[in-house]
């Protein structure tokens, strides 16, 4: 152990504090979204349409989304592995830091990182996609937006804007950054 993760040595410098949402792809991606609402009980929280194809995103409990539900025909769109219908499977990190040092970390060991279009994680601002050997993506992020009282997500237009080109040193906490969950150790 050589990281000061929140100071307390890690063999890494993050440290997984939960796991994050499913993405899948869906032939009929309207249909796998009448069953995960109408079947399984989750909330639609929000659907999004990016370059033509409708995206849904369901959540569980106050999480923006539990799983999120995407036309096959995005997976080669986005150069995403053709053997699975998983697009990918997220772990949270602890704060913003740890994911921009596991991204340099997972980097330095060799590991094929992609960052892909923002517009299809909302609810998550900065995020990154590990792929493991078997070319599934897992989806590395510190944050995802808090659904209130009243049941509706936060307005795109005030959502951060991401340039995955030009990540800043450190971002702004917004109201819901540490809401949700609580993760409660241990860290190592």
């Amino acid at each position: 152990e050589k990281y000061d993760v929140g100071g307390i040595l890690l063999g890494r410098p993050f440290k997984v504090v939960k796991i994050g949402p499913v993405r899948v792809f869906a032939d009929d991606a309207e249909d796998m979204t009448t069953f995960y609402r109408d079947c399984m009980g989750l909330k639609l929280t929000e659907q999004v349409t990016w370059k033509g194809h409708t995206c849904s995103f369901l959540r569980a409990n106050t999480e923006h989304h539990s799983i999120a539900i995407y036309p096959s025909a995005l997976r080669k769109e986005l150069g995403l592995s053709e053997h699975t219908t998983l697009f990918s499977f997220g772990f949270q990190v602890g704060d913003y830091k740890q994911l921009c040092d596991g991204v340099d970390f997972l980097k330095g060991k060799g590991v094929t990182v992609r960052k892909l279009p923002p517009e299809l994680f909302p609810g998550v601002d900065y995020s990154a996609f590990a792929i493991d050997p078997d070319g599934h993506a897992i989806q590395l992020y510190y944050q995802m937006e808090q659904i209130g009282w009243d049941g509706k997500p936060c307005p795109p237009a005030l959502r951060p804007r991401v340039d995955n080109d030009n990540w800043p040193a450190s971002v702004q906490a917004r109201p819901d950054t540490y809401n949700g969950e609580v993760f409660l150790g241990p860290w190592n």
